[in-house]
């Protein structure tokens, strides 16, 4: 079990570390919109593009490296107060409640959407737009599948501080 959760967790810390870079792209190819638009006048719908797919990949791919980190957002009122291994319960609770089944629920949910991208190999529908939407399309299960394995790690370890008894 514990080469699962240090193997899941330096994937998700690669992961995040790689999509740490697609902010840097993603801020450039804006400035870049920026200028061209607002100084030159010389707007394109592909470099627009380009920045929404930056920014939607780079903020599903984040998904599983922002649990490992706890960086998901939480109603704390009550979290706060716990002990460490009420916090433990609650989170493995949590994630066998919600954060799994909506995991499998999505993935389940998008493989066909995803499929029938891929068998048109859909692009943009604009003119001038960005070709490979498909690709984007396939970011989401991905996605899924990464937090879901992360899922599995937290509660792993929340099995581990609950029987230490500390956190």
């Amino acid at each position: 079990m514990q080469s699962f959760v240090r193997f899941i967790d330096a994937f998700s810390e690669k992961v995040g570390n790689a999509v740490s870079w697609l902010t840097l792209i993603m801020v450039l190819v804006t400035v870049y919109d920026v200028l061209m638009r607002y100084i030159f006048k010389a707007g394109s719908i592909w470099i627009q593009e380009a920045e929404w797919h930056l920014f939607a990949a780079n903020f599903m791919l984040a998904g599983a490296w922002t649990l490992l980190h706890d960086g998901h957002v939480r109603v704390d009122i009550f979290y706060a107060k716990y002990k460490p291994t009420t916090r433990a319960l609650v989170d493995i609770f949590g994630t066998l409640l919600f954060l799994l089944p909506y995991s499998v629920l999505v993935v389940w949910a998008s493989i066909p959407f995803v499929h029938d991208s891929w068998a048109m190999l859909e692009g943009s529908s604009d003119p001038g737009g960005l070709p490979g939407r498909y690709i984007l399309k396939t970011v989401i299960p991905v996605t899924f599948v990464f937090v879901g394995m992360q899922g599995l790690s937290e509660i792993i370890k929340n099995i581990q501080i609950i029987k230490k008894g500390e956190k």
